[in-house]
């Protein structure tokens, strides 16, 4: 019984040595774990902030480079909007332009000994490109050689070239024009010429004791040589901007500014008796 006894305290005793062991032992591999997890942690934690910081910046550069992307196309689609806002205001302004120019012709008042044929400058040619015209009007809608040739501001020149559909005008600025005209506060008549110059051309033969001065207004005169050709009195020229003495013939020559823009003129009258 007491030999019962004592080996059972001993299997007891043995057991509990077995199970101090045990605990010591397991303790002791958890705290070795604990201080290799410590270790790995120390040595990896560093790269796996580089590593995520590295791919953040990557993402931000590509997420960039998209919205760079998105925003040249937007721009290019921009672009492409301005420059077909353009064009229709281009498109506007012309039309806008031309309505206005026809609707000044359009108040003139109709003369009953003249036949108005409306045109389109429809090209220039020569060496100067306001000194001749094409009309698109011809011999077929009336159009003679000689008649002349107005703007909403003014005259514009005579036709001196006539084809079935087409005319030509050789205008005010040319120095082969010589129209006929009157300065309209002093009545004295002259000789309207081109005077090689885009922006003037002159009145010849005006007499010497002339009182024409700066700001003048000149007029075409009814005066003509050709009988088959009914020339209009009474359209703007021009204004004179200056008076120089001429020697040789004892007269004066008035330098005119033209009424008319040839820079800008769409439309125009053809005056046909």
């Amino acid at each position: 019984m007491d030999f019962l006894k004592n080996r059972l305290l001993t299997i007891i005793l043995v057991l509990c040595l077995v199970l101090t062991i045990f605990i010591g032992i397991t303790a002791n591999n958890r705290s070795n774990e604990g201080a290799i997890q410590g270790v790995i942690n120390s040595v990896i934690a560093p790269i796996q902030k580089q590593v995520y910081n590295a791919g953040q910046r990557i993402y931000n550069i590509f997420s960039f480079l998209s919205s760079i992307s998105t925003l040249r196309k937007e721009n290019i689609e921009l672009k492409s909007q301005i420059q077909d806002l353009k064009l229709k205001l281009i498109d506007y302004e012309k039309i806008k332009f031309e309505n206005t120019e026809l609707n000044r012709l359009l108040q003139y008042k109709n003369d009953n000994n003249f036949k108005y044929i409306s045109a389109n400058v429809i090209g220039k040619v020569g060496d100067n490109w306001f000194n001749v015209v094409i009309l698109d009007v011809g011999s077929n809608d009336g159009v003679k050689k000689g008649c002349y040739v107005r703007a909403a501001d003014g005259l514009v020149g005579k036709v001196v070239e006539v084809n079935s559909t087409t005319s030509k005008v050789m205008t005010i600025l040319d120095e082969n024009s010589k129209i006929p005209v009157t300065i309209n506060e002093t009545g004295d008549d002259g000789l309207l010429i081109g005077s090689n110059n885009d922006s003037l051309c002159k009145v010849q033969f005006l007499p010497s004791v002339t009182k024409a001065d700066k700001g003048n207004i000149v007029i075409t005169s009814n005066i003509t040589t050709n009988p088959d050709v009914l020339v209009p009195s009474g359209i703007i020229v021009g204004t004179i901007e200056r008076i120089e003495y001429e020697k040789i013939n004892l007269s004066k020559t008035a330098f005119i500014k033209p009424a008319v823009d040839f820079s800008k003129i769409k439309k125009v009258q053809v005056l046909v008796k």
